[in-house]
Formats: structure tokens, sequence, C-alpha cells
């Protein structure tokens, strides 16, 4: 089925579609002629339209819209029509793998938030028991040099006692000896 409008004066012609056999280039090409003759026919008509005045139109209202906004649009939409399934068709799933990728992305987003937090517990948590473990080494580190220390002293000390020990010894094994020789005496 063939549709094409007769070209009446100051009446601009419909694109002629054929449903059947839909040709996407040869409608585009039919639109930019269409707007290209608009163009030209605007721009020789732009010096009478400078000395035109301007319609006011009430854009509060909401009735009165410029008239070549609202032939536009409703033009686009008769011819957007016969493709609208096919828009749809391509359009919604892309539309919705957009909505399921943004709502991956927001759970991503979220445990990625929480495992920042936890990593975050989880490395002061470690530094603080890395700190209380220097703490702890040096501490026995410390006591460990002090108990080397106070082994040393004692060794010593121990050493010293032996010497007086045996000081001690010589001492009461002469003084023994003496009193024996003094008792000799004595009883002789």
């Amino acid at each position: 089925m063939n549709q094409q409008s007769e070209n009446a004066p100051g009446k601009r012609p419909d694109i002629a579609i054929d449903y059947e056999n839909i040709d996407v280039a040869r409608i585009m090409d039919d639109i930019k002629a269409r707007v290209a003759g608009e163009s030209v026919g605007e721009s020789a008509s732009a010096g009478a339209a400078d000395s035109a005045p301007v319609p006011d139109f009430d854009l509060r209202s909401g009735d009165a819209q410029p008239p070549a906004r609202g032939r536009a649009r409703g033009l686009a939409l008769r011819l957007m029509s016969p493709f609208r399934p096919l828009i749809k068709l391509l359009i919604l799933p892309v539309y919705d793998e957009f909505q399921q990728t943004v709502r991956i992305l927001h759970n991503t987003n979220l445990r990625l938030d929480h495992l920042y937090e936890v990593t975050d517990r989880d490395r002061h948590n470690a530094i603080v028991r890395l700190d209380r473990q220097r703490e702890y080494t040096k501490l026995l580190h410390s006591l460990s040099h002090n108990l080397v220390v106070e082994l040393t002293k004692l060794k010593i000390e121990n050493d010293t006692l032996k010497a007086r020990l045996e000081i001690l010894e010589k001492d009461f094994d002469f003084l023994g000896k003496r009193e024996r020789a003094l008792e000799r005496e004595v009883l002789e």
C-alpha cells in the first residue's frame, strides 16, 4: 500500500511509505530532501519574516503552541508509527539491560563499601595487634636482657661466695690446726 498526498499549495508533501516493503534509506532521503527544501524556503522568506510581527503565544494556557512545532511533532510521530514495534523491540531490552546493570552496579558498590569498612576495621585491628606484639617483643627482649644481667650477677656472686667459702674453709682448717697445736702445747 503506497500513501502519498498531493502537493497542494501551502501544504507540505507527505513522505511516501510503502508498509509492505519498507525502505528506510529512501524514507531518510525523502526526509532530508524535505528538510533541505524547507530550509531553502525559510531562508528566502527570512527577509520578509524579519519585518513581519511575531505572533504572541500564550504558553501557559497549553492550547496555543507554535504551529510549526506541533506539525513537526505530529509528522515525526506519524513517520515513526510504523517503526514503533521495532523501536520498542530494540530499545526496551537495552533499557532493561541498562536498569539491570545500574542495579548490579549499585549492589556491587554497596558490597564494596561494606568490604572497605570490614577491611578498614580488620586493618585497624591488625595494626593494634601488631603494635601490641611489638610492645610485647620489646618487653620480652628487655626482660631477657635483664635476666641475663641478673644471672651474670648471680654467677659472679656465686663465684665470689665459693671463693670466700674456700678461704673460710682454709681459715677454719688453719684455726683448727692452730687450736690442736695450742691444746698439745697446753697439755704437754
